[in-house]
């Protein structure tokens, strides 16, 4: 691995487009209280910041934004994350957005960083210079896209690309250990590791050994030695050397754990300095669900029938679709659903009599029309739809007291 000043070309990248207008699309919903638009299909992304490439897909690491070779920290939700070099860090807004910062030592060491990643919904917002450090310092409040219901989405995972200009602490005899997370969309349903550690034990030409373990955030990134810096020391080349990681039994079922070079677990030459990167990847562990409950009130008319069920249709950003059918005051659940997908759900109108009104509220958030709402996998999503069938009825009832002519 170089950390020479380089240029790098993104690839993968196939959808980028600029900041648009919404497309014309079927299905009102309401945000922030005045409605707005999204697709009768599948709820994509749309651009909304001047500032970042759009693609409407998951840029899972920074190989995916064109960085292969960058040093990454990566950031759950809108979680802190960060190393001794860089540090990312959520606003705790509404939505939630990011802002990322070179540190001291960060500076001292001659951090570049490449891009910063905000996926969200489906889409990612890619921030590069001159929006991003040292360009422009935080706050920056880095946003996801916007769903195509016309709100930010909240932030699912971010990402920190960076390369060293130059790296005066790994000079000769030095050892620098890097490690990569990379994880499903939604996060895993089992919890993942909130730091790591790893054991190197080397033992140089004239036989002595050299030990330590080395720790890293949740977020990987360039490890802390237990002397507090960033390089193992005393490591000339040819000395033989291991780093292994702990507890990967642990990892959530399905995670994978490779190193760069492939022999750094069982033992590998070292050069003159040397570089190895620890990466593992939660792709195969299995995704965090949730799920919403769709209860249906009736508010009978005075007069006129009233349908002994209704439909009530929903669409979600994983794929997941479909239709319910209920009673009046019966509840349905649906789950599997990715977290961090946005759904909708809706009640046709050419469905109710003529005359009937349907309304809907989000977790006591009322309003006339369907809203965009977060699954998670730790909170309740409860939806209320209502039908009143105030003016419903062919003609009004002949009042029993009047005579006939």
């Amino acid at each position: 691995m170089s950390f020479a000043s380089r240029t790098h070309r993104p690839a993968g990248l196939r959808r980028f487009v600029e900041v648009t207008a919404l497309p014309v699309v079927a299905l009102a919903v309401v945000v922030g209280g005045a409605p707005v638009v999204v697709a009768d299909g599948p709820l994509g992304s749309t651009p909304n910041d001047s500032r970042a490439q759009f693609v409407d897909e998951n840029i899972r690491n920074c190989s995916d934004a064109g960085y292969p070779d960058d040093i990454q920290i990566y950031g759950n939700e809108a979680e802190d994350a960060g190393d001794a070099y860089v540090q990312g860090t959520g606003t705790g807004s509404s939505p939630t957005m990011v802002n990322v910062a070179i540190t001291d030592a960060g500076k001292r060491a001659g951090v570049v960083i490449d891009a910063v990643v905000i996926k969200g919904g489906t889409g990612s917002n890619i921030y590069k210079a001159p929006h991003i450090p040292p360009d422009l310092e935080p706050p920056q409040n880095y946003k996801s896209p916007t769903n195509n219901g016309g709100n930010t989405a909240d932030v699912s995972h971010y990402l920190i690309c960076y390369h060293l200009e130059d790296l005066p602490t790994v000079t000769a005899g030095a050892l620098l250990v890097l490690k990569k997370v990379t994880a499903p969309e939604g996060g895993t349903k089992e919890t993942m590791p909130t730091s790591y550690t790893a054991d190197v034990e080397c033992t140089t030409p004239l036989g002595t050994s050299v030990e330590d373990t080395l720790t890293f955030g949740s977020g990987g990134g360039i490890a802390r030695t237990s002397s507090g810096g960033v390089v193992v020391r005393n490591v000339p080349a040819g000395s033989t050397c291991m780093v292994t990681e702990n507890g990967t039994r642990t990892f959530p079922e399905g995670a994978k754990v490779t190193y760069q070079p492939a022999d750094a677990s069982s033992g590998f030459v070292t050069g003159v300095s040397s570089v190895v990167v620890i990466s593992n990847d939660f792709s195969g562990s299995e995704e965090a669900t949730g799920s919403f409950t769709v209860t249906k009130a009736v508010v009978p008319p005075p007069y006129g029938p009233v349908p002994s069920t209704f439909t009530v249709n929903y669409l979600c950003q994983d794929g997941t679709k479909g239709s319910l059918k209920l009673k009046a005051d019966q509840s349905a659940t649906v789950d599997g659903i990715r977290a961090d997908s946005y759904c909708v759900v809706r009640e046709p109108l050419r469905t109710l009599p003529k005359g009937w009104t349907v309304s809907y509220s989000v977790n006591g958030k009322q309003t006339r029309h369907a809203q965009l709402f977060r699954v998670g996998d730790d909170a309740k999503v409860e939806i209320m739809v209502t039908n009143t069938g105030t003016g419903a009825g062919p003609t009004p009832p002949p009042d029993k007291d009047k005579q006939p002519a």
